[in-house]
């Protein structure tokens, strides 16, 4: 016999299923039912069925159209919001929750090799934005910033420096591709404090993107090692260097052994 713990939320006297509310969840972490779609592996007309079928049972739009396209409005925003605060105190006994991201990764799977003997975190690898708005949402309880200045935006969050890291500028030119992960601004800050002229042309997640285009990036020296590449920066890295900080809500065992193992590793090694 099987036994599932569920949970839902009564909107108006009705009540919606796990899955409808998983989708309303999805859309306002990822900002756009495209995004959402690819995240949930469906297509975006189901994402968008579900949404509707959401807004008829709580008799009340949920949805405001953008120059992007189809969003939440505020009224789908704290929908999501309770749902999200919902799932998180029913976990409050469960595995830590840790967010890092690319650059982070294998500190993290370092320090939680010698940490989860018994599997009492979950690692999620995304990126800062991800992070941030999973655990604004309660949904983490650790996560770890590539970018320092992100920190600010964990509001009521502690904080602690865990490691320090340092940017590689590669200049091809005025065009750039942003890179998904590192201390992005850092890099782009001290561009105009020089008055270096450059314009933004995209982003990317992929590597090899970066390496084969013919535009400008930034990329973090200790990935860029742990990768294997020999990419010679026009800017000196001292000048980039910056910190990896650590933001979390309360002071519990876990979390503090957590951040004793990461300050042990050294990034890209």
């Amino acid at each position: 016999m099987r036994i599932d713990p569920v949970v839902s939320l009564r909107v108006n006297g009705v009540a919606l299923t796990p899955h409808q509310l998983e989708v309303l969840l999805e859309v306002s972490r990822q900002g756009s039912q495209r995004k959402a779609a690819e995240a949930l592996g469906l297509a975006t007309p189901v994402v968008n069925k579900v949404l509707r079928q959401v807004e008829s049972k709580a008799k009340e739009r949920l949805l405001e159209s953008s120059p992007s396209g189809t969003k939440l409005n505020e009224s789908g925003l704290r929908l999501a919001r309770e749902f999200a605060a919902l799932m998180a105190r029913m976990r409050t006994e469960g595995p830590v929750a840790v967010g890092g991201t690319p650059v982070t990764e294998e500190m993290l799977f370092l320090s939680l090799s010698r940490l989860d003997q018994e599997a009492s975190y979950d690692l999620v690898i995304s990126d800062d934005d991800r992070n941030l708005r999973d655990f604004r949402a309660g949904l983490m309880d650790v996560v770890l910033l590539d970018d320092p200045l992100n920190a600010y935006e964990a509001e009521g969050a502690q904080s602690e420096d865990v490691a320090t890291d340092r940017l590689l500028h590669i200049d091809r030119g005025e065009a750039y591709l942003r890179f998904r992960y590192g201390a992005q601004r850092i890099g782009f800050r001290h561009l105009e404090s020089t008055g270096r002229r450059f314009t933004v042309e995209g982003s990317t997640r992929s590597i090899s993107q970066l390496l084969k285009g013919n535009r400008s990036f930034f990329i973090n020296e200790s990935l860029a090692l742990r990768k294997g590449l020999r990419l010679a920066s026009s800017i000196e890295p001292r000048m980039l260097e910056h910190k990896i900080m650590a933001v979390y809500q309360e002071e519990r065992p876990e979390i503090s052994w957590l951040l004793r193992e990461l300050k042990r590793e050294r990034l890209g090694a």
